[in-house]
């Protein structure tokens, strides 16, 4: 029996966390892996999410084919001098003119800028968008099967607390046992019961969010759920992936260009202020036609016509330098704005680190093969108290000693998991003003 005590105390100490920390066991390859790599192309290819964001960047790229073309001339005329307000054929002055501006390359230049931050930062939007909806994809596929698991270690325990309960009322009904401990060990059951059915519930949650990544009736739907029919029912080991080692916090955020939108956009407040100072230059326009004069008694002479003209703001002095300030305030806007968000994101970044690597510390403390020991300790244990040579509360201890061991390893992966999918959705939700409204933010808080 000393060897039950001995089981027992060393579970209780992986729960407090006494063991020795060792490294995390690498997992191998499954057969699952397969169907986890194309639903994540299909939520890459069928969110409709991604699909707007993909839309935004295809009206963005046509925006800057067209942006800075030349402006079409004008084509005017002129008639004056109608002879009885009808007669146009003998009009005094008739006048066909075409006019069109000169010297528009500044604000050319200027447009295809803004059109260039525009397409530019819809691209990086796409990107880290997508990125940060591949991690919830991950993040959601662990929740699903690892909460899935840890229910089905509850119905083990209440298994093995059932078959304690029967032999528990064999000795009652001689007079061996108290009803005290019969209680105990319903009580016992309730409580696994309860945990399994929460582990359920927050297993069902990850699922339906793995559902919700395309529209209802889509075909891309019935391709998800018929992906996810077959994870379900395929013997997925759990956790499922490597946990990868705690990523640098700056170099995380220069390899993903997680500040990139924050530059397209103070180049395009950049791009906006030369437009506007080019604007506010003075435009010269210009004109070419025929034109023809005269009467009939005397004959009508036809020729060239010529036409010039230039804006004067300077004479509008303190609307002309409101709206060169303006339009610096904006740039200054747009630099402080790209600050706030890159401190915030390192900020929030930190405490992803923080979290993710606590989750690997907690991760690391429990040893499969002592878990694997333990386990078989229990068979024994369960025979012991059948014989009466372990009293109840002694294989309660244990069980719920090993449970929780189990469990608590299950919950330290999936917490991994989701606190490393963190880096990617924090990314989107803070780098991409586009994408905070969006459907990106946490779901497991």
């Amino acid at each position: 029996m000393r060897s039950y005590h001995r089981c027992h105390w060393l579970v209780m100490g992986m729960i407090l966390g006494t063991c020795i920390p060792r490294s995390i066991d690498a997992q191998s390859p499954t057969p699952t892996d397969s169907l986890v790599g194309r639903i994540l192309t299909l939520a890459r290819e069928a969110n409709p999410r991604l699909r707007a964001f993909r839309s935004a960047l295809a009206v963005a790229e046509g925006e800057l084919r067209a942006a800075g073309t030349i402006a079409a001339p004008a084509l005017e005329a002129e008639v004056e001098g109608i002879p009885d307000g009808i007669d146009v054929s003998n009009a005094g002055q008739m006048r066909l003119m075409l006019d069109g501006e000169l010297l528009r390359g500044a604000r050319r230049s200027a447009q295809r800028g803004i059109a260039r931050a525009r397409r530019d930062q819809a691209a990086v939007v796409l990107e880290l968008a997508e990125r940060g909806l591949l991690a919830r994809v991950r993040r959601d596929l662990s929740a699903w099967i690892g909460w899935r698991t840890v229910a089905a270690r509850l119905v083990e325990e209440d298994s093995l607390l059932q078959s304690a309960e029967e032999g528990l009322r064999a000795r009652f009904a001689v007079g061996e046992a108290r009803y005290i401990d019969v209680l105990r060990l319903r009580t016992e059951r309730l409580l696994v019961r309860a945990e399994g059915g929460e582990a359920l519930r927050t297993s069902q949650e990850g699922r339906t969010r793995l559902d919700g990544l395309v529209l209802p009736g889509d075909q891309a739907a019935t391709a998800l759920r018929q992906l996810l029919e077959g994870v379900g029912s395929a013997k997925l080991r759990f956790p499922f992936e490597t946990a990868l080692p705690p990523p640098d916090v700056d170099s995380l955020t220069a390899a993903l260009g997680a500040l990139r939108s924050g530059d397209f956009g103070v180049q395009e407040a950049r791009a906006r202020a030369d437009l506007l100072r080019a604007t506010l230059r003075p435009q010269l326009g210009a004109g070419v036609g025929l034109q023809r004069f005269g009467d009939p008694v005397n004959g009508f002479d036809t020729g060239p016509s010529l036409r010039a003209g230039i804006t004067l703001p300077f004479l509008t002095g303190g609307f002309v330098r409101r709206q060169r300030e303006a339009a610096e305030l904006s740039v200054t806007s747009a630099e402080s704005d790209r600050a706030a968000v890159a401190g915030e994101l390192r900020t929030a970044l930190h405490l992803v680190h923080d979290r993710y690597v606590a989750a690997l510390r907690r991760l690391e403390v429990y040893d499969v093969a002592l878990l694997a020991g333990a386990r078989e300790e229990r068979e024994g244990a369960l025979g012991a108290y059948r014989s009466g040579q372990l009293s109840l509360i002694e294989l309660l201890d244990l069980e719920r000693a090993l449970a929780r061991a189990e469990t608590e390893r299950l919950r330290a992966a999936i917490d991994a998991d989701d606190a490393y999918a963190r880096f990617f959705t924090t990314i989107a939700a803070l780098a991409l003003p586009s994408v905070r409204a969006s459907d990106l933010e946490d779901g497991n808080d």
